[in-house]
């Protein structure tokens, strides 16, 4: 399974590297703070995956990293070869790491 770091997140950001950021999360937990992107809860990734654009990388994320974690080695799995990573740390790891302002706790 890949992870790509909060660093190299941030790096993509202010390099504008196409990438496609998925936050995982439940609804409530969006509501609470985001870190942009598209919105897909993890019940339904799997379904939606095969329309997703794929020309890009795609960053999966949740608060702490675990469910991503999950949910990109199901995808690795299933749909072998696209570059896909779970953000380490998920949400709180960015926010700690990268962006102070950003209060994500539940």
């Amino acid at each position: 399974m890949q992870h790509l770091q909060p660093e190299e997140l941030l790096n993509w950001k202010n390099e504008n590297k196409p990438h496609l950021l998925v936050d995982i999360r439940e609804e409530y937990e969006v509501a609470i703070c985001t870190l942009g992107g598209m919105h897909i809860p993890m019940e339904h990734v799997i379904e939606k995956y095969p329309s997703l654009p794929k020309e890009n990388p795609i960053v999966f994320h949740c608060n702490s990293g675990k469910r991503s974690d999950a949910l990109v080695y199901m995808i690795e799995k299933k749909f072998p070869g696209d570059a896909i990573y779970s953000l380490a740390g998920g949400v709180q790891g960015y926010a700690e790491q990268c962006a102070p302002e950003i209060k994500c706790s539940l």
